[in-house]
């Protein structure tokens, strides 16, 4: 691999370690005794449940796969036939990610809003049945 590839992976990983393990660590240690902390574990906690950041995240991840792809298929610097394996392997991927994206954000929204556990999963599932859906009728009318 080249340098730059094991220098992002290097330093995402540490930025994974210190968000994981250190800051709330040092937070559990630093909260008075009987006192509610609002530090940015609970800050971070608070702003992932609101739907904004849901809609930030599917952007995000969704501009993110993109720019995988592109760089895949243009076969930067990878042979043609891993090219098009990886093209695939990304495809697949991607999709399962966005499904399940879709899928949990659903659920935990429905649930939020009060609904049992079967009703969320159906609105979960109905979500996913509607993107497979899309997926379809564009590939029918980029077919035709």
């Amino acid at each position: 691999m080249s340098q730059p590839t094991l220098l992002a992976g290097f330093l995402v990983g540490m930025a994974l370690i210190v968000g994981f393990a250190v800051l709330p660590a040092r937070q559990r240690r630093s909260a008075p005794a009987g006192r509610d902390t609002t530090g940015i574990a609970s800050a971070l906690g608070r702003q992932a449940r609101t739907p904004a950041a849901w809609s930030v995240g599917f952007v995000l991840l969704t501009v993110a796969a993109g720019v995988a792809t592109v760089l895949v298929v243009g076969g930067f610097g990878t042979g043609s036939g891993l090219g098009s394996a990886s093209a695939a392997l990304l495809a697949v991927i991607g999709a399962v990610v966005l499904g399940g994206y879709v899928f949990v954000g659903t659920f935990l929204t429905a649930r939020s809003r009060g609904l049992y556990a079967a009703q969320a999963a159906a609105f979960g599932s109905w979500a996913v049945g509607l993107l497979v859906l899309a997926a379809v009728a564009v590939a029918l009318i980029g077919a035709g």
